[in-house]
């Protein structure tokens, strides 16, 4: 059958919706913009389509993606087209491409995601101090730190092999962190956890708030 990746933006207040409800959200789109879908088997059919990795609540994202599965093919711009006329606002597809249909699963190919990172300082600091700060913890043969599951049960794990690539720049009292980070089903670095680690163990002054996180692409290894 027919297979699609579709690229697509999250951001204003569609970036709080939930992974589940973005899920939902998706679907009903699908259904009321009219496109041939196949469906699985079973007791509940639903929609052969899926998401690469989930963005957390909050979270902006300028290059997501998911996979769709036809039942009779589509041109890409008509595919776009319905479906941008059913996406509630904060939401829009911005490029569908065909896919071989024995491509591997979206969410097993990515390794990689880029992100943007705002910070409100609660005093100012040199481009040089951010430097010292950045390579300071480039600089870590590991980095351990203990993460939280669903079920509240901790867990420790070294995230220094994750982080790819981290650099910033300082504006007024603002610092903006650009970074690369492991994502996917093998491992998973959260951009929070670098700013906890930024703070906490090399002395970023960043103000208690929560910080304005955009994802900015997905990317497969190599």
């Amino acid at each position: 059958m027919p297979r699609y990746r579709i690229e697509y933006r999250k951001e204003g207040m569609a970036r709080f919706i939930s992974h589940l409800d973005l899920v939902r959200t998706l679907e009903r789109a699908m259904r009321r913009a009219g496109l041939p879908l196949a469906f699985s088997r079973g007791f509940n059919p639903h929609p052969r389509f899926s998401l690469g990795a989930p963005l957390p609540v909050g979270v902006m994202g300028e290059r997501e993606y998911l996979d769709l599965e036809l039942v009779t093919a589509l041109p890409e711009d008509e595919i776009k087209g319905r479906l941008n006329e059913q996406l509630p606002g904060g939401l829009e597809v911005t490029r569908v491409w065909s896919i071989p249909e024995d491509a591997p699963a979206l969410m097993a190919t990515l390794e990689k995601a880029t992100y943007r990172v705002d910070l409100r300082l609660v005093r100012a600091i040199t481009p040089e101090d951010l430097r010292k700060i950045i390579d300071g913890l480039l600089a870590l043969p590991e980095i351990i730190i203990t993460r939280r599951s669903g079920d509240k049960k901790e867990k420790t794990l070294d995230i220094r092999p994750g982080i790819h690539a981290l650099s910033g720049r300082v504006e007024g009292n603002r610092v903006t962190l650009e970074m690369c980070l492991a994502v996917g089903s093998r491992a998973t670095v959260r951009p929070e956890e670098v700013v906890q680690v930024l703070a906490e163990r090399f002395g970023l002054p960043v103000a208690d708030e929560q910080p304005g996180v955009s994802r900015t692409g997905l990317y497969c290894g190599g």
